[in-house]
């Protein structure tokens, strides 16, 4: 299982960048978990759209699913050029708002997903946790042939988390703000957070991602070492770490 960071930015992206994304590959399936805003542009860095027939969203802020509405239209003209007659596939949290409009048959249709559910995806199990955000958001675990991903999304810290990311291979961990600053009312992760739920839940690798738009990211890495001793990552665009079980990351 291959992970290419897409876009690396919360809330807003640096300039030719993109908001939260990341491009999962296993013998020429994708899964793209999240698709925030410059995804779509930078994902074609690496593949043709008509190839991306799946896309998780873990929750509804704009920075994580507000390129669907260009996915979806493109899918429409491959459709109509006679590239695809595949739909595209949303995975998403039921709301009122959001979720009705992943359909638009025939060229997309919607699965709602929620907490402690299980999603075959190709060859990618998922199973997701709720985690501590403003507005409802779920914790994505993604395994693959022995191997184990877990992507946080957006959440403060709390101890349910770390059992959820215990001996993963790669914690995709949110970083959004600088310690001292701490994210447990905003629902985010600094730096110090980020490496804290690392350590405690065993993981192989960190990757540090959902960052602050101003400041020295640099200084992230910095933090989390701090309390992290494992494989620390700073995500950056187009960034790729391949989990292979024969090999360390």
């Amino acid at each position: 299982m291959r992970c290419t960071v897409i876009g690396c930015w919360g809330g807003c992206c640096r300039k030719n960048e993109a908001c939260s994304g990341y491009l999962l590959s296993q013998d020429g399936f994708h899964l793209l978990l999240d698709c925030g805003s410059g995804v779509l542009s930078t994902l074609q860095n690496l593949i043709d759209l008509k190839d991306l027939d799946h896309i998780l969203i873990s929750h509804y802020h704009y920075d994580h699913y507000s390129d669907f509405g260009s996915a979806i239209y493109g899918r429409l003209i491959q459709t109509q050029l006679g590239q695809t007659s595949k739909p595209l596939h949303f995975y998403g949290l039921r709301d009122e708002q959001v979720f009705p409009q992943l359909t638009w048959a025939p060229f997309s249709e919607a699965t709602a997903i929620k907490a402690h559910s299980e999603l075959q995806i190709g060859p990618f199990h998922c199973t997701f946790l709720q985690t501590r955000h403003p507005i409802e958001c779920l914790a994505i675990k993604v395994e693959c042939q022995g191997q184990c991903l877990v992507y946080t999304a957006d959440t403060a810290y709390f101890d349910e988390l770390a059992e959820f990311c215990r001996n993963a291979d790669l914690l995709i961990s949110e970083c959004s703000l600088y310690a001292p600053r701490s994210g447990q009312q905003a629902g985010h992760l600094n730096g110090e957070e980020a490496g804290l739920l690392a350590q405690r839940a065993q993981v192989s690798a960190l990757l540090l991602s959902h960052l602050p738009i101003y400041g020295e990211p640099e200084l992230l890495v910095q933090q989390a070492r701090s309390v992290y001793s494992g494989k620390l990552i700073l995500a950056s665009k187009l960034l790729s770490v391949e989990l292979d079980p024969q090999e360390e990351i």
